[in-house]
């Protein structure tokens, strides 16, 4: 605007000398009425009179505060019509125009940004062509695109995001289980998590075939406990001679058995307690 207003002579607020002065006068009625109340003291004698005199200066305040209620009414009254003048002919004005030319130097920027963004993309396709690598989304990178940040900077960023990228692929070529780590790096982009990741899955792995080869060995142990003890208790043929022959007849079985090392036992011993002629190997 070449033609400037100045504000301060356009919009003066009228003062109110009459009421200001109503107000000391009353003012001074009070310090008179309120004089020496400090060092009145309270006695059964003259509580009454105290009581009063609370009650007189309670009606006061609250035909003082009645008063103001009212007089600020009659000064908003004024305001409110001005306020309501004041956004009509100016603020609005104001306001609409400010829109209008942000919602133009929006529509600017927007533009501009993209072509930046277009730029960057532009040496980013190119760049991770260059790397030979396949994976990598313009996206990744989280770039914050703005006006202020200059096109050198944006490049510079993006190569040494490729660059790092880069060198985390030859760091994974270099590892155990390079294969499983590249497909944990292609979803996060964070090399020390993804040879966690792996490394902690292959250590239960580990851990697990351990605990197999375990169980295992102990299954083949206990089973050479249950054939040994077969052999102690398997009963064999036994020749009876003649001379010694009963008239019951004396019958051979052949039979293995299978149980815990605990039940075995009791069989052997029942054999034994039974009186049973057995032979064992």
């Amino acid at each position: 605007m070449e033609n400037k207003l100045n504000l301060d002579e356009i919009v003066k607020i009228e003062q109110m000398p009459k009421v200001f002065e109503q107000l000391e006068k009353i003012g001074s009625f009070i310090d008179e009425k309120l004089d020496g109340i400090e060092d009145l003291e309270c006695t059964e004698e003259n509580k009454k009179e105290v009581k009063e005199r609370r009650t007189e200066i309670n009606n006061t305040l609250k035909i003082l505060e009645e008063k103001r209620k009212e007089i600020k009414n009659k000064l908003n009254e004024p305001y409110d019509i001005f306020n309501t003048k004041y956004e009509e002919t100016a603020k609005k004005k104001l306001e609409n125009a400010s829109q209008v030319l942000g919602a133009k130097i929006e529509t600017i920027e927007n533009i501009q940004k993209k072509e930046k963004e277009d730029n960057v993309r532009a040496y980013f396709e190119e760049y991770v062509v260059s790397k030979n690598i396949d994976f990598l989304k313009f996206e990744d990178m989280g770039l914050n695109i703005i006006l202020s940040v200059s096109d050198k900077k944006l490049l510079d960023d993006t190569k040494a995001f490729v660059d790092k990228v880069s060198d985390e692929l030859e760091l994974i070529e270099m590892q155990t289980y390079k294969e499983e780590i590249l497909v944990e790096y292609k979803d996060t982009l964070n090399l020390s998590d993804s040879i966690k990741v792996v490394t902690e899955r292959h250590k239960k792995i580990e851990l697990e075939k351990e605990a197999q080869e375990i169980k295992k060995a102990q299954l083949e142990e206990e089973n050479k406990h249950i054939q040994r003890i077969d052999t102690i208790v398997s009963p064999t043929k036994v020749e009876v001679p003649k001379e010694e022959k009963t008239e019951e007849d004396i019958l051979e079985m052949t039979f293995k058995v299978r149980g815990s090392l605990d039940k075995l036992k009791e069989l052997k011993q029942y054999l034994v307690d039974g009186g049973y002629d057995y032979d064992s190997i």
